[in-house]
């Protein structure tokens, strides 16, 4: 199989970062550390694909091509039945691979578009499905999977996002056309069902994986001219010293220019550099978005609506056109950066079978800054600042702060790399603790916040801006007894969290019969082994800030502290189950679904429960240890 230098560098470090997950292949899972090269391309594809990471990810991607699981697929070679910030909305991604023992393949338009059209007959318009398709064992399995979701009632409905993907070239000069058309077969349904077919060839991979997006080249939006000065133009070349934009542009737009791109490109493409993506048009905002552009009040939008804001590498301002009162402004590599919410709701209200007929295009104000790619500073500043109403934001804007600097330094004395923003790509002489997996296991392990990370699961790359503040505390820049403490307790999170992924996967047939639940309790269980064995972890805590305080490098490299700590734990597991299965089968669970696993380990009474749990434990503990 064809993997170039540049992607074969990729893969190992999507390894390492995983190494303690493992994936499905027919009856058996495996290790992550331990699939072939084909296995790696497939899972970091798709992982950087949906963007969706860590557990949310190896829990719900299923592989199903017949070559390494043998099962009778026809045209889908894996999925993923994805939940969304709506409980009455998920996603189908379905996934076709063409890969190649030499790089002078590409994507064929053949191929995808047998692909696209079988999907969509299937799984969007299924009046069209033939009893020789559903009889497939594979998408029978989809199916039920898809048809129990909707059967649960409410105005439930299912998105299919279609990636097919090559290792070798996706869309190439020669034939942009010809994609284009094919693409454009299925723009009623995507219009009306949400259906989207995505080509990715290796250049778009890396994109995604180096750049978190796929570029836009070259696009235009159509700005009016209703006068000379209908539009402002700040040019900052003589201000270079103040790290300012070089230039910004303010105008007024039609909003079927800002559909008219939400029809043509990907998320992953026109929003990668925004905060988060659409949240549904049942929200009350996005409500009121659809309900004045489809009402008499459509031209008051432009005054009650706050516009969008837009980054490029490069504007150009075209010649006005007469005749039609505009002025086109080129864009290289354009993204939106505040304004998803509405341009989904614009898009919604558009093409919506209840409101299209009622649909009133109207104006909306614009704002472009054309931003020097190395003005990374300015870029994330400008993205904040315009997203400053939400509550949330992805982890790549914190990796600058000053505390995750001093993090990294302190673990870097300790022999273990903390990866904030891709440094695992070219260290590989250390073990890894991420920024995001730190986050999850500090959580999990010291705040028994496991009900929460479970029902949260696609947003591990998303920080809550109180949670952030809560353990990131500013003025531990300025101690160094407790960055010292934060710095360990994230190292002894990770160890106990990734311990218990490898004793899980090394083990976990011993116990499914009597704990069905154990594959998937990865967080509880990190959370109960702290709660079980904390004078031992707080030992271990202490003992590594002494060493980290004593700044000894030749003492540090030759202690075996970390490694007899993680023996604690292997020797420790069967009591943590045997503690944890007590938990399952107590009363205070009699109550609750225990045949839906997933529903289960999301819902608050079992979070509730475990932490009643949790409690009473080191209740007993403490009165233990007074007597």
């Amino acid at each position: 199989m064809f993997i170039s230098d540049k992607m074969k560098t990729e893969l190992d470090f999507f390894k390492r970062l995983h190494e303690h997950y493992s994936i499905q292949l027919g009856k058996n899972f495996t290790s992550i550390k331990d699939v072939d090269d084909k296995i790696l391309y497939i899972l970091t594809s798709a992982s950087y694909a949906m963007d969706i990471f860590e557990d949310g990810f190896f829990e719900n991607f299923v592989i199903t091509d017949k070559a390494l699981t043998g099962k009778e697929e026809l045209l889908i070679d894996a999925y993923a039945f994805i939940e969304t910030d709506s409980k009455q909305e998920k996603h189908l991604h379905l996934f076709q691979y063409k890969l190649h023992e030499n790089g002078t393949k590409g994507a064929s338009p053949v191929d995808v578009n047998q692909f696209a059209s079988l999907m969509n007959d299937i799984f969007v318009q299924r009046e069209l499905r033939t009893g020789q398709e559903v009889d497939n064992p594979v998408f029978k399995e989809i199916i039920d999977l898809t048809d129990e979701f909707i059967n649960k009632g409410g105005l439930r409905t299912i998105k299919v996002k279609c990636h097919f993907i090559t290792n070798t070239y996706g869309i190439s000069s020669t034939n942009t056309k010809t994609f284009s058309d094919l693409l454009g077969k299925f723009e009623y349904a995507k219009q009306n069902y949400g259906f989207d077919v995505q080509v990715y060839g290796e250049k778009e991979l890396l994109n995604l994986i180096i750049n978190g997006k796929i570029e836009i080249a070259k696009e235009t939006i159509e700005i009016l001219m209703d006068s000379p000065n209908s539009y402002r133009l700040e040019i900052n070349s003589k201000k270079e010293e103040f790290g300012l934009p070089d230039k910004v542009l303010i105008g007024i737009c039609n909003v079927n220019e800002l559909i008219r791109l939400q029809n043509k490109y990907h998320h992953n493409q026109l929003y990668s550099e925004n905060i988060r993506l659409y949240i549904g048009e049942r929200t009350s905002v996005n409500k009121d978005i659809i309900k004045t552009i489809t009402s008499t009040e459509s031209q008051w939008f432009s005054y009650m609506n706050n516009g969008i804001s837009i980054i490029c590498d490069e504007l150009t301002i075209g010649d006005v056109k007469t005749k039609k009162g505009t002025r086109p402004i080129g864009m290289i590599n354009l993204q939106i950066i505040n304004g998803c919410q509405t341009v989904n709701a614009l898009y919604s209200a558009k093409y919506n079978e209840d409101t299209r007929d009622k649909f009133r295009p109207s104006n909306i104000l614009i704002k472009i800054y054309q931003i020097k790619p190395v003005n990374q500073l300015f870029k994330q500043r400008v993205i904040s600042a315009t997203n400053n109403q939400n509550a949330v934001k992805t982890f790549s804007f914190f990796a600058n702060d000053q505390i995750q600097i001093d993090i990294q330094e302190n673990l870097n004395k300790l022999g273990y790399l903390y990866d904030r923003k891709g440094e695992a790509r070219q260290n590989t002489s250390k073990k890894v603790v991420t920024m995001v997996q730190g986050a999850l296991a500090f959580r999990a392990v010291f705040e028994y916040r496991g009900q929460e990370l479970r029902a949260g699961m696609g947003q591990s790359r998303v920080f809550k801006k109180d949670e952030y503040n809560r353990i990131y505390k500013e003025e531990y820049t300025n101690n160094t007894d407790e960055l010292n403490i934060l710095s360990v307790k994230l190292l002894t999170a990770s160890l106990i969290l990734n311990e218990i992924k490898d004793l899980i996967n090394e083990h976990y047939k011993t116990y499914l019969k009597e704990l069905p639940i154990i594959k998937k309790s990865t967080y509880y269980l990190s959370g109960l082994y702290y709660a079980l064995f904390m004078k031992e972890c707080d030992l271990f805590i202490n003992n590594i800030v002494k060493l980290l305080k004593e700044d000894n490098s030749i003492k540090i490299k030759h202690s075996t502290i970390i490694e007899t700590f993680i023996k604690q734990i292997e020797t420790n597991f069967e009591q943590l189950i045997n503690k944890y299965q007590e938990f399952y089968d107590s009363k205070k669970l009699s109550g609750l679904d225990k045949t839906d696993i997933d529903n289960l380990l999301k819902s608050v009474e079992f979070g509730k429960q475990y932490n009643i749990f949790i409690n009473d434990l080191l209740s007993n503990a403490k009165n233990k240890a007074e007597k």
